[in-house]
């Protein structure tokens, strides 16, 4: 009987983390729509000036490293970008797990030139 009980909460306990596995599957769907409220939240944000221009490295490579730099404003909500950012970044490395995605390994240079362009900070690249 002891067996038995052992048997069954093993099966419970391997069916619950097979269930948390599956919540937590990331869609490219799901990216997109990350992504693009990121690039909403920064578009709703101006400059008059280049002082008010820096950037702010996103996503994961397969092999490590940023996926890129975005360009904003000072006038953005920082810490809700952050956390926007951070949220993407996490989940496009579960992913890149999920899927098995490979990359090229480069790792993109931050922005060297950055400055306020009508109205938007722009890398000028």
């Amino acid at each position: 009987m002891k067996l038995f009980v052992i048997l069954l909460l093993f099966i419970a306990s391997a069916a619950s983390c097979q269930n948390s596995e599956e919540a937590q599957i990331i869609t490219l769907q799901e990216l997109e729509t990350q992504f693009e409220v990121i690039q909403e939240l920064i578009n709703e944000s101006s400059c008059s000036d280049s002082s008010q221009c820096s950037y702010i490295a996103y996503g994961t490579k397969a092999c490590g490293g940023p996926q890129g730099y975005l360009v904003f404003s000072s006038e953005v909500d920082l810490e809700k970008l952050k956390n926007l950012v951070d949220k993407y970044t996490a989940a496009e490395d579960t992913y890149n797990k999920q899927n098995g995605i490979m990359s090229d390994c480069s790792i993109p240079s931050p922005p060297e030139n950055i400055e306020c362009s009508d109205g938007k900070c722009v890398a000028l690249d």
